[in-house]
């Protein structure tokens, strides 16, 4: 059970993004801390990755084989970006430059910080939604409904309005046509046999003026900034009379089909203009049919995620609490890990409390004012020198360390390859001079001797090695001192015997 229990806190403590094996020899109160900032890491990655693939499964009409790589794509990507910022909230562990120092990095209400915490709280928000959604959609189908009803009666009206008008067109056209063509007895007459034409007309006329007061009253409730109960329902009464005209509507345009069919002229003289005016009225309702059919179609198709986030956020207070709740996952790491180092730096102050040697050495590496000698400890101690549960006092040593041999390694190598290149030069000079001083020695042996004596010595093979700058190489934050030189003859002799007596 205890190996179990090691085995799954050293897993938690590698999510959290830190070096397992410096934790693992830490004490189990910091093991615990990073274990918990890991078991938060792997929260966010499962929920991005559920959110992800709620989202893209509504998206793309459940659609399994994409909805599923990209949640696991979506949360590899936020929970990298997560260990990243983790990884900045960590204090110093390299000696940095004095003008990059920040006197404020140990605050932690900072700029930098509330920029990281903004930019996680909104990136919480977004991925709380479609938690949302799945959760909790069930709790606004109702008001979800009468948002589908509003749209399509104002899609309705928007696509029938031009046909509504050319049927109010063609029925005042007609009227004037057959004006003085008939007697006031077949006028009667005629008005009787065609009253469902003429009711048709003037119901769909009223419809369309109705349903534009009834909106514009919904939009001019929709701009106040609060809706009391009262105006709700009143709200919620127009959209049903909405949809109840809607619907009477529909129906009216199904069965005017069949009905106007039936309807035969047998006075020749307005029996052309009635045939036309027939077509035409056919032809527009038929239209208004196939628009109808089209919009429900759409709006079948349509599953308004966008509006039922907005619906749960209005009405139901559990969404909040699980935008929150996600928030402070989000959030809540961030500050442990800002918190872990004064933790880990009250173990060092217990364990080596008198210990001035190892204070030393902890001052050293934070502010750096002996190189040489912090150089030298570095190199001479190991990990397992260190009694402490101090964990970024050993990563800031075992950081230095790498840093310290692999620039070592790499002067060495730079060293060899310089001086092989200088051997290879000289050699190359000294076997195109050696022709002429053959020459010289058989014309003037006596010069010969000091110029060949003075070419061995210019041309002798040396070890070269890499001239430093800088005093803390290779981190270069304090250079070698150079003397100032004043701009005359007292300086320059000041500065070139000076020199000579430091070298």
């Amino acid at each position: 059970m205890n190996k179990a229990a090691n085995t799954l806190r050293l897993f938690l403590c590698t999510c959290s993004g830190e070096d397992g094996y410096i934790i693992n020899r830490c004490s189990k109160l910091i093991q615990i801390r990073f274990a918990l900032i890991g078991f938060f890491v792997l929260l966010i990655f499962f929920g991005c990755f559920w959110s992800a693939t709620f989202f893209t499964y509504s998206l793309f009409d459940g659609a399994k084989w994409v909805s599923v790589p990209m949640g696991l794509v979506w949360g590899t990507i936020i929970a990298n970006i997560y260990l990243l910022l983790l990884h900045t909230i960590s204090p110093k562990l390299l000696p940095i430059s004095k003008k990059f120092k920040n006197s404020s990095e140990n605050r932690f209400f900072t700029t930098s910080m509330f920029l990281r915490l903004s930019f996680m709280t909104l990136l919480a928000i977004i991925i709380a939604q479609p938690l949302n959604v799945i959760l909790l959609k069930n709790t606004v189908f109702t008001s979800l409904d009468k948002v589908k009803t509003e749209m399509k009666v104002s899609m309705f009206m928007v696509s029938n309005k031009s046909a509504i008008e050319n049927e109010l067109t063609l029925f005042n056209d007609f009227n004037k046509k057959i004006k003085y063509q008939l007697s006031s007895r077949d006028s009667i007459q005629f008005a009787q046999k065609i009253s469902i034409i003429n009711s048709k007309v003037i119901n769909d006329n009223y419809y369309l003026n109705e349903t534009k007061s009834q909106l514009k009253q919904i939009k001019k409730l929709d701009k106040l900034p609060f809706i009391k109960p009262k105006e709700k329902q009143k709200r919620d009464e127009i959209v049903d009379n909405l949809n109840l005209q809607l619907n009477e509507e529909i129906e009216t345009d199904s069965t005017f089909i069949s009905s106007i069919s039936e309807i035969s002229i047998t006075n020749l003289k307005i029996k052309k203009d009635f045939d036309n005016y027939k077509s035409n009225l056919t032809l527009i309702i038929n239209q208004k049919k196939e628009n109808n059919n089209l919009l429900m179609s759409l709006l079948d198709k349509s599953n308004f995620y966008v509006k039922t986030i907005q619906l749960l956020l209005h009405e139901n207070p559990f969404s909040w609490i699980i935008t929150i709740i996600v928030c402070l996952i989000f959030l809540l790491p961030i500050y442990f890990k800002f918190k872990v180092r004064d933790l880990s730096k009250s173990f060092f102050d217990i364990d080596y409390k008198d210990n001035s040697n190892m204070q030393r050495i902890r001052k050293e590496i934070i502010d750096t004012k002996d190189f040489n000698w912090l150089e030298s400890k570095i190199k001479s101690i190991t990990i397992k020198d260190f009694q402490t549960s101090d964990y970024y006092f050993k990563r800031m040593l075992i950081e230095h360390r790498i840093v310290l041999e692999e620039y070592e390694h790499s002067k060495r190598k730079y060293s060899k390859l310089l001086t092989e290149n200088g051997k290879i030069y000289n050699k190359n000079i000294l076997k195109r001079l050696n022709p002429h001083l053959d020459k010289l020695k058989y014309l003037k042996s006596n010069s010969y001797s000091e110029i060949k004596e003075k070419i061995d010595k210019e041309y002798k093979d040396e070890l070269l090695v890499k001239y430093e700058y800088w005093l803390d190489c290779p981190f270069r934050t304090k250079r070698v001192h150079q003397p100032t030189i004043v701009e005359n003859q007292v300086g320059l002799l000041d500065f070139v015997y000076n020199s000579t007596n430091q070298e």
